[in-house]
């Protein structure tokens, strides 16, 4: 038998190796290409909403597990750059040898109009659960809804945050919050109350059911009612900077005492800007710009 040279094990090494990485080349599967424009219901932005629909169940477990951030408020849309979606994925490389990433991926947020009837149903729900009396009395067709709230398919999980009743105008005012869409900014809604029941008069709180059992109900004019400080120096309250477009919600400190419907100067907290802003409610102002 004829001996084989160490040159000849080599090329047959070298050989074999080529053929080796051409089998496990074949053997690999092709990557799945992330869709280029995608609608999301969540809040959050998950790696399995950019898969197509024939992905994996393996490759879409593993994706569902990493988030790519908030996603667009209702109606709006985000696009995402191939380099931030890949630092998301960071450490799953077994996730990133699988996808391939297109250069950008508009992301688009389904959305819905909040319906009178939901907010009705909050509001009432709110004051009959404080015992106020005049709930029994309202109507869907009593709720003032005067701008269109988007939120994300299904249930917003309306919650009231605070309420004033002025007993003059017969009127009450509702902040309302979607629990369920926290991306969403609370929005104020009036409501026309009955004639005849007994108001919390110029009563706002940070929750209803607690203000209302704080404060005794009263049937009173508001013209015979003695003027209620509801802001003070180095409490902390809420400000709602308004404009035809934009609605921005900032937490300040305010730098004098103030009455509902006072102008008082107030710090923003974050800033240090100092602003003067109306007074609307109990630890609560109003700015427009």
């Amino acid at each position: 038998m004829t001996p084989i040279s160490r040159s000849a094990l080599l090329g047959f090494a070298i050989l074999a190796g080529g053929c080796f990485g051409a089998v496990t080349n074949a053997m690999r599967l092709p990557r799945v290409e992330l869709l280029r424009e995608v609608r999301v219901t969540g809040a959050n932005v998950l790696l399995s909403d950019l898969l197509p629909e024939g992905a994996g169940i393996s490759l879409r477990e593993r994706a569902g597990m990493i988030s790519l951030g908030a996603a667009p408020q209702p109606g709006n849309t985000r696009v995402l750059a191939r380099s931030g979606v890949l630092e998301n994925i960071g450490a799953s490389r077994n996730v990133a040898e699988e996808i391939a990433v297109p250069e950008r991926i508009v992301v688009a947020r389904e959305a819905r109009a909040i319906t009178l009837q939901e907010v009705f149903a909050a509001i009432r729900n709110a004051m009959e659960h404080s015992g106020i009396p005049t709930a029994a009395n309202m109507h869907p067709e009593d709720v003032l809804l005067q701008t269109e709230i988007l939120v994300g398919p299904g249930d917003a999980g309306l919650e009231v945050l605070r309420a004033d009743f002025d007993a003059g105008l017969r009127r009450g005012r509702f902040l309302l919050w979607a629990s369920r869409d926290p991306n969403v900014l609370p929005f104020f809604v009036a409501v026309r109350l009955a004639g005849n029941s007994p108001l919390p008069f110029s009563r706002a709180g940070t929750e209803l059911g607690r203000a209302v059992s704080e404060h005794a109900l009263h049937s009173v004019p508001a013209k015979n009612a003695k003027a209620e400080v509801l802001v003070s120096p180095g409490e902390q309250a809420t400000l709602v900077l308004r404009s035809d477009a934009v609605r921005m919600i900032a937490e300040v400190v305010p730098l004098e005492r103030g009455t509902m419907g006072q102008r008082v100067h107030v710090r923003v907290m974050d800033t240090g800007k100092i602003f003067s802003a109306q007074v609307d409610g109990r630890s609560h102002l109003e700015l427009n710009f």
